[in-house]
């Protein structure tokens, strides 16, 4: 395979067939779509069912945020043995303990239990969770041509937004139809039966590079470069975490908390479009360094117009305003993590680019959460609008580490005199 790079001729939409016509791709796809579902049903699925098990966003948003902080602290240890051993011994097991630990939090919310216990078990349901993200943009090189790898991680960022439009629908019809509870089994049953269906399909062996493992304790965080795409995603992640709380709390205000699902959906279709438009002309804001700053900026425009939805109507297409970014701006943090990553560490860097993002989502329910109970549900769009800017600024004033010079001499790892 030719060695990647961080940019691609555009090649529009005959690119996306080419693709998906390549072996092993649409088995992968739409195995790692059931097998992610728990990350797009687990957050909202909490939130609506803590908050009808306490009658509190508070409590809602802090257990939330232990499902984000669960999937924070051991993701990239797990993604790590993963690169060195493989995916076999992480993948299935991991699936099957957070399906349990999911079904943990309805059963202990069914006995009265406490803010305390629920998060306690949320937790472990995010900390046993296999960094599948990871993994499947770690295969992705394997599976296509050099030249349409931007494109290819186009397709998984709309992927992941196939996962955040079933997930939250089906956790809010779910919630609104049958009981709030059954939303978080669902997620469970089938993230393990996709987990079962990933492991069968989409295996990764071991790295064989000479280098890996070499890295020491920091890992793939010795590149510069990987180290601050993975600073600029938790603002970035931290607003879509205020979102989460927000949306249901808007929904409470308009007739059910059961509405955050479809808005969190509408949410994903906008990020879905934005990344189809994105994918099939890859270099429309410039090289992916300049796209990173430009999207970060726009991001934090395009959620203004939540704050001005009065009706259920318009609050769906300011969420759908909302997310035109989203996909675009992961796929130019893959393009970039795919040049800056260490030998042997694919995993685990992409697992750390998708863990800031859901670590700052933690952070950002955690925040969202008493501003709601105190002032509302535009308390939580306004720190959905603060935060990507922070994230697009902090990207504009490390932008050195983002050179293309300076990605591609972080492959190599650090320098010998800072081993």
């Amino acid at each position: 395979m030719a060695e990647p790079t961080i940019s691609t001729p555009p090649q529009g939409f005959a690119t996306y067939r080419r693709i998906l016509a390549m072996p092993g791709v649409g088995s992968m796809a739409a195995a790692s779509v059931l097998a992610r579902l728990t990350t797009g049903m687990g957050a909202v699925a909490l939130v609506l069912y803590v908050h009808g098990a306490t009658g509190s966003f508070a409590s809602a948003g802090i257990v939330a945020a232990a499902f984000t902080v669960g999937l924070g602290i051991t993701g990239p240890l797990l993604a790590r043995q993963i690169d060195r051993h493989g995916s076999g011994p992480v993948v299935l097991p991991g699936a099957l303990v957070s399906s349990a630990a999911l079904a943990a939090v309805v059963a202990l919310g069914h006995s009265g239990a406490g803010a305390g216990a629920l998060a306690a078990a949320a937790g472990i349901a995010g900390a046993a969770a296999p960094p599948l993200t990871g993994v499947t943009r770690q295969r992705w090189p394997q599976l296509v041509d050099a030249r349409d790898l931007a494109t290819t991680y186009a397709v998984d960022s709309i992927l992941i937004e196939v996962i955040f439009i079933v997930g939250p629908l089906l956790a809010g019809v779910l919630a609104a139809t049958v009981g709030p509870g059954d939303g978080l089994l669902v997620a469970g049953v089938l993230s393990a039966a996709g987990a079962v269906w990933f492991v069968a399909v989409a295996s990764i062996e071991p790295s064989d590079h000479p280098d890996a493992g070499r890295h020491g304790w920091a890992g793939a965080l010795v590149s510069p470069g990987v180290r601050i795409l993975v600073l600029t995603g938790v603002p970035l992640g931290a607003t879509f975490g205020a979102l989460d709380v927000a949306l249901p709390a808007f929904g409470t205000v308009h007739g059910s908390s059961a509405l955050g699902g479809p808005f969190a959906a509408a949410l994903a279709v906008g990020s879905a479009v934005g990344g189809i438009l994105y994918g099939a002309r890859p270099h429309s804001f410039g090289p992916p360094r300049r796209a990173l700053l430009i999207l970060g900026a726009l991001q934090a425009a395009t959620c203004l117009p939540i704050l001005l939805a009065a009706t259920v109507p318009e609050m769906f297409v300011g969420a759908m305003l909302g997310g035109l970014c989203v996909a675009p701006l992961i796929t130019v943090r893959n393009q970039l993590a795919q040049v800056a990553m260490p030998p042997g560490t694919g995993t685990e860097v992409f697992t750390w680019l998708g863990l800031s993002v859901t670590c700052g989502a933690s952070a950002g329910s955690a925040l969202a959460g008493p501003l709601v109970e105190a002032a509302g549900w535009r308390a939580g769009v306004a720190v959905a609008c603060v935060l990507p800017a922070l994230a697009a600024a902090l990207g504009w004033l490390r932008r050195d580490l983002l050179e293309p010079g300076a990605v591609r001499e972080s492959r190599h790892g650090p320098r010998p005199a800072d081993r």
